[in-house]
């Protein structure tokens, strides 16, 4: 069956005006930014999480003021949990129960120290 170009286009009417100029280019600007717009969407959900998480990690338990029996040191540049530890060990102990204590006392997660941050070193 061969059909005529009048009957062609009554099944496929094509766009015209402004509906269609509007339309090839919203189809011409989403080819050629659709890799920026994910990258932009990747982006900023990233942001977004690492604010909550930030957020949620400095809204942690706070310790308790330190005791008579503690002590109270103020993270300098370069300190490390480590040689906090052992400063304040007699020979005797593990470090790394040393560690545990002050972590443990200082509702700390990891082992991460940040400079000027205060910490209570417990009584050993």
């Amino acid at each position: 069956m061969i059909t005529s170009p009048s009957f062609y286009r009554t099944i496929h009417k094509q766009e015209t005006g402004k509906a269609a100029v509007l339309s090839q280019l919203s189809k011409r600007l989403m080819k050629r930014h659709a890799a920026k717009i994910v990258v932009c969407t990747a982006v900023f959900a990233l942001l977004f999480t690492s604010f909550l998480l930030i957020g949620t990690y400095a809204s942690g338990s706070h310790p308790t003021e330190a005791t008579a029996d503690e002590q109270l040191i103020i993270v300098h540049t370069g300190d490390t949990l480590w040689e906090i530890a052992k400063q304040f060990t007699d020979g005797k102990q593990d470090v790394r129960y040393v560690i545990y204590l002050i972590k443990d006392r200082n509702n700390l997660q990891s082992s991460e120290i940040m400079p000027g941050q205060k910490l209570i070193i417990p009584s050993i």
